[in-house]
C-alpha cells in the first residue's frame, strides 16, 4: 500500500509541474488543480497575474512532490531510506500547507474567489 501512494505522489508532482507549464503556455487555468471545478472564471480580476504569481511556486511544489515520491518508492523498494523519508514527510507537509495558504490568497487577490 506504501509503494501505491508514494507512486501516486510522484506521478502527481509530475502533474503539477505539467499542468503549470500547460497553464503558462496556453494562459487558461487547469481547472481541478489549480482552481474548483465550479469556479467561475469569467468574473476572474487578473487570470495571467495569477498565473505569473503561481507558476513558480506549483513548479516547486511539483517537484517537491515528485522527489518524496520516489525517495518514498526507493524506500519502499530497497528500504534504508526510512529516516530520510520522514523528514521529507515533515517538510513536505509544511510545503503542503503553504502552497495551500498561498494558493487561497492569489485566489482571492487576483481571481476574487
Amino acid at each position: 500500500m506504501d509503494l501505491m501512494l508514494d507512486v501516486f505522489m510522484a506521478f502527481f508532482g509530475a502533474y503539477l509541474i505539467y499542468a503549470a507549464v500547460k497553464m503558462k503556455q496556453t494562459g487558461e487555468l487547469a481547472k481541478g488543480i489549480m482552481v474548483s471545478k465550479e469556479a467561475d472564471l469569467s468574473k476572474a480580476k487578473d487570470i495571467p497575474g495569477y498565473i505569473q504569481y503561481m507558476y513558480g511556486k506549483t513548479i516547486l511544489m511539483g517537484i517537491c512532490a515528485l522527489i518524496c515520491g520516489a525517495v518514498g518508492v526507493l524506500n519502499d523498494l530497497y528500504g534504508g531510506l526510512t529516516m530520510v523519508q520522514l523528514i521529507m514527510a515533515v517538510v513536505f507537509f509544511i510545503v503542503v500547507v503553504g502552497f495551500g495558504v498561498m494558493t487561497a490568497k492569489a485566489q482571492k487577490k487576483y481571481l476574487g474567489l
